[in-house]
């Protein structure tokens, strides 16, 4: 019976020192938030249409606060999980995001989620190509899709045609608007 109970005294041990290695293993490394600059997308189109330009780059800066404006606005990205700190990269139409969430609201994790970007208008869709946390792979089923409203930004004339992914940069071309688009747009 001594055996037997000391048997089981060392699997709990070791079971609770393996659940506090795993809790350790998946902590963020690197501390990140939600905080994000404004881009003036409103701005600049009104420019891009004085200058009688069909076209506006976005650049990895402007993906990434706009990719953070979205999780701030709704950090709840799938069930159990909040996001507490985000940080995206773009490599050409792909979104690299390290997130760092919290799981159940107790356990602090970080991932890394790389997604493939495509127009679907009037927004910019990022779809998952694949998840991981640290380095363990992740079933990309877990995640949805997430949004990045870029139309929501932009004066109401202007329509979205297409975009072209480049190295560090979006090229967004517009549709050509109207006469009374441009008085509108520019105030005339």
């Amino acid at each position: 019976m001594k055996k037997l109970l000391i048997s089981l005294f060392v699997l709990v041990f070791l079971a609770v020192i393996a659940g506090v290695g795993a809790l350790y293993y998946v902590k963020p490394d690197k501390t990140l938030g939600l905080a994000y600059d404004e881009v003036p997308l409103k701005d600049r189109a009104i420019d891009m249409a004085k200058r009688m330009s069909l076209d506006l780059i976005l650049t990895d800066d402007d993906l990434n606060n706009l990719a953070k404006k979205s999780l701030a606005d709704n950090p709840s990205v799938e069930k159990g999980i909040v996001v507490t700190g985000a940080e995206f990269a773009l490599d050409g139409d792909r979104l690299i995001a390290n997130l760092n969430v919290l799981w159940k609201d107790w356990v602090p994790a970080n991932l890394q989620i790389t997604y493939r970007l495509r127009w679907k208008d009037p927004n910019l869709v990022a779809v998952v190509l694949e998840a991981k946390m640290k380095d363990v792979p992740l079933p990309k089923a877990m995640f949805s899709e997430r949004v990045i409203p870029i139309a929501d930004e932009l004066p109401k004339p202007l329509k979205i045609e297409s975009m072209k992914w480049g190295e560090g940069e979006v090229g967004v071309t517009f549709r050509k608007p109207s006469l009374k688009d441009l008085q509108q747009l520019i105030g005339g």
